[in-house]
């Protein structure tokens, strides 16, 4: 964007909507110890301010201390006449005769909200000089605070010190350079984040409130000074309007041609219309028998209604009959583990487990009978074996003592002598008293007890004759 002869660039155009109901209105305004005022405060009506007074009576000069320099910052601005004689070392020394001076300017901005409530913005500037040496520093602020409810600027009767005056409003709401409080006021007051089009309004404004002004609306130069802050047209918006200049008998010829089209139009519908008039009687009679189907179709959602309702309160009995159910389970669970508990019960177990043993030593006695009945059976082969072992041996030895006697009688009869043929050889035997005989049938009696039971009706020994003079073959006693 480039610079004009009258030094102003062109304001760009504005894309922030507002209403009158949020848009911020001038509500009141005020000045402490500057100047020639001690404490002063005006109040706007609906954001306008009229002020009557004697020439010299300080009208211009309050509304050079106020506005726009709360807007701007611009101290080299402060004389409405543009020669620059107003400073703000003058406006604070002029007529002072202590070393320093503090004083302040401010204004305040209300908004109405939707809800009704009012929002306040409070612009303001504190100013320090110092006659030593002849300068004035500002400390700008922006705040929500009101003057005279939120904020004081006067303490025990001075004025309030710039320290105590970050401290109350914040040190981020005050700043000592002009371009951050301007920017801050652009943003906050007016919306705009645009530096030039906010500069561009603030030139406005001091051009607007020069006393030549209206010399200049009696020889048409308002409108020139007006155009030349207002934002240039877009050139985009500037080449399409043209451009639909051009196209003017373009769009004549199109219109034309709609005009026609909409006759035809006219004269298609006024026959489609019958038509579409059949169409949709049948559509209703169509619509008529789905609302039939419809009307059916709920009858039996309803006779579904009622079925799903028996079969609820069927449900709902069923639950209660298991609840009943599970409470029974549960007494009988708790009867059960008392019965476990009981003493008849762990004796009943013991039983068992003692019937468990019983079993187990019959098995264990069935199978040392088993084994002692084999063993037995053994011992009577085996003496059956050795009985007629001896029975041989009683009878070869007899058979012998035959021969030793025949050898005997025949050396006698020969005359030879019958010392060197020794004695005969007798079979040894073997005699049991009564007791060691009753004591063997009574062993033999215990063994048999295990087997069948039964005993022969003769357990006395048998004994074989002709094994030899004076010596029988016993025999053990049998079992069957």
């Amino acid at each position: 964007m480039t610079t004009e002869p009258r030094g102003l660039v062109p304001l760009p155009r504005s894309t922030r909507e507002t209403t009158a109901g949020t848009r911020f209105r001038l509500h009141r305004a005020g000045i402490q110890n500057v100047w020639q005022y001690d404490e002063q405060e005006f109040a706007f009506g609906e954001g306008r301010l009229l002020l009557r007074g004697k020439n010299g009576a300080g009208k211009s000069k309050a509304l050079e201390m106020l506005l726009p320099y709360l807007l701007d910052g611009d101290s080299r601005a402060l004389d409405a006449t543009g020669t620059g004689r107003t400073t703000l070392a003058w406006l604070m020394l002029d007529g002072f005769e202590q070393t320093n001076r503090l004083g302040y300017l401010w204004v305040e901005f209300r908004a109405l909200a939707d809800g009704g409530a009012h929002h306040f913005l409070t612009l303001g500037v504190a100013i320090r000089a110092s006659k030593s040496t002849q300068k004035a520093l500002p400390t700008f602020f922006v705040t929500p605070l009101r003057i005279g409810e939120d904020l004081q600027l006067v303490e025990a009767g001075q004025p309030l010190a710039v320290d105590r005056l970050k401290e109350i409003v914040g040190p981020d709401n005050t700043t000592d350079r002009a371009v951050l409080h301007r920017a801050r006021v652009a943003r906050e007051l007016f919306g705009i984040t645009d530096a030039t089009h906010y500069r561009n309004l603030t030139q406005l404004l001091h051009r607007l409130r020069r006393p030549t002004v209206g010399d200049r609306i009696e020889h048409g130069g308002l409108a020139s000074l007006l155009s030349e802050t207002l934002p240039g047209l877009d050139e985009d918006v500037v080449e399409k309007v043209a451009r639909n200049l051009h196209d003017l008998d373009a769009v004549r010829d199109e219109l034309g041609r709609l005009e026609r089209t909409d006759t035809a139009l006219r004269t298609f519908l006024a026959s489609y219309r019958d038509y579409l008039a059949g169409v949709l009687h049948t559509s209703a009679q169509r619509v008529g028998q789905e609302l039939d189907v419809l009307a059916q179709r709920r009858r039996t959602a309803g006779a579904a209604a009622q079925r799903t309702s028996d079969l609820r309160t069927r449900e709902e009995e069923s639950e209660a009959r298991l609840e009943t159910l599970q409470s029974e389970e549960e007494a009988a669970r708790t009867d059960l583990a008392a019965l476990h508990a009981s003493h008849a019960y762990r004796s009943l177990r013991e039983l068992a487990e003692r019937r468990g043993t019983v079993e187990a030593l019959h098995t264990a006695a069935v199978a040392a009978f088993t084994t002692l009945r084999n063993a037995h059976h053994a011992e009577e082969n085996a003496a059956e074996q050795l009985a007629e072992g001896i029975e041989h041996l009683g009878s070869r030895l007899a058979e012998l003592g035959t021969e030793h006697r025949e050898l005997l009688t025949q050396a006698e009869k020969a005359g030879l002598p019958t010392g060197h043929l020794g004695e005969a050889v007798a079979l040894p035997r073997t005699v049991r008293s009564r007791g060691t005989e009753a004591e063997l049938i009574a062993r033999a009696a215990r063994r048999g007890s295990y087997g069948t039971g039964r005993w022969s009706t003769s357990t006395r020994p048998r004994h074989r004759k002709g094994c030899g003079p004076g010596r029988d073959s016993w025999r053990t006693p049998r079992r069957w």
